[in-house]
């Protein structure tokens, strides 16, 4: 078997499954993919069309060669993999590719796409080897093509459970980001003039006799509309409604987030982190008795102060940090 002659399917409700709500994000992707791959090979490259295969690990009619690994919101750690067509070529631009590569960069562009659409990206890792020789696989079959006729395939290649993982992960995160308020609006009844922040108008200076006397503005009426010319007529706006279909945030309930418990932090030269040892104590940046951060994930998300629950440590929470802050992408 070849992959000329694999079981390839339109990328549709039935190929992919769980992960088909991902589909209406393909086109940006597309072009993501083709502007990382056009920009190694110093050359205008387009993907075509997306068709989808299944298959064990050990089954690929060509070796699949780890490439980088990437971490969805709640799950394990998973890995990508690459193959090349080896009935088509190896070149874009006069570059010769190994899948390895092509492979980095189609996961480079999926985790700016992500970013830029969602707010999040895959956080890509390093490569990691398959867990089992059977293991069942998503297959992409990814044809690229420069603008010089060059043609290479790759098969992009993902464990199977990753397309419903990476549908979740984007319902959850377009969720969050629906649920953040919009900012207030300024008070209706406070007129347009007096919300934007204008210098106070300075006093008129005094003519002087030789000076004439200075003229009003006057504004000048917009020219006449051609006769083949009239305004546009657009419907009036009205709210959508409150009881339409939303995501399903209760697919995460089950998601497992590490919770950790910070006391304080210090920053130390390494002169003198060489010379610790035991019975050294190290002076942290806040105060005894001071409440401690309680974060989620490697975010604070409240704080708290420290109980002792049966000869166990534990953490009553004082303070949440708003959920807006809560709410929005990481370092922003």
């Amino acid at each position: 078997m070849s992959w000329e002659s694999f079981d390839w399917k339109p990328a549709d409700g039935t190929s992919l499954g769980a992960g088909a709500s991902i589909l209406p994000l393909w086109p940006m992707i597309r072009s993501a993919i083709a502007e990382a791959i056009s920009a190694d090979a110093l050359c205008p490259v387009t993907v075509g069309e997306l068709t989808v295969g299944h298959c064990n690990f050990d089954e690929a009619p060509t070796p699949l060669v780890p490439s980088r690994s990437f971490e969805l919101l709640g799950t394990d750690r998973r890995g990508a993999w690459g193959a090349l067509d080896p009935d088509k070529g190896n070149q874009v631009g006069g570059k010769a590719y190994v899948a390895e590569r092509l492979e980095e960069l189609v996961m480079d562009a999926l985790d700016t796409a992500f970013e830029q659409i969602l707010g999040e990206g895959l956080g890509l890792g390093a490569a990691v080897s398959n867990s089992a020789s059977d293991a069942p696989m998503l297959l992409l079959r990814l044809p690229i093509t420069s603008v010089d006729n060059e043609e290479l395939v790759l098969i992009s290649a993902y464990d199977a459970a990753v397309a419903g993982e990476l549908s979740a992960h984007v319902v959850a995160l377009q969720a969050l980001a629906s649920e953040v308020p919009p900012p207030a609006a300024p008070p209706a009844s406070q007129p347009a003039a007096q919300r934007q922040a204008a210098p106070a108008p300075a006093a008129p200076a005094q003519a002087q006799p030789w000076q004439a006397a200075p003229q009003p503005q006057q504004q000048m009426a917009p020219p006449p509309m051609p006769a083949n010319v009239r305004p546009a007529e657009l419907p009036e706006l009205t709210a959508s409604p409150s009881n339409g279909p939303g995501y399903n945030i209760d697919l995460l309930l089950g998601v497992n987030l590490q919770v950790a418990v910070e006391i304080g932090r210090t920053t130390l030269p390494i002169r003198e982190v060489l010379a610790l040892t035991p019975g050294s104590i190290i002076e942290l940046d806040k105060l005894a008795g001071e409440k401690v951060d309680i974060l989620i994930n490697g975010r604070a998300i409240a704080q708290g102060e420290v109980v002792v629950v049966d000869e166990n440590f534990g953490v009553r929470i004082t303070d949440v940090v708003a959920r807006q802050q809560r709410l929005s992408p990481m370092g922003r």
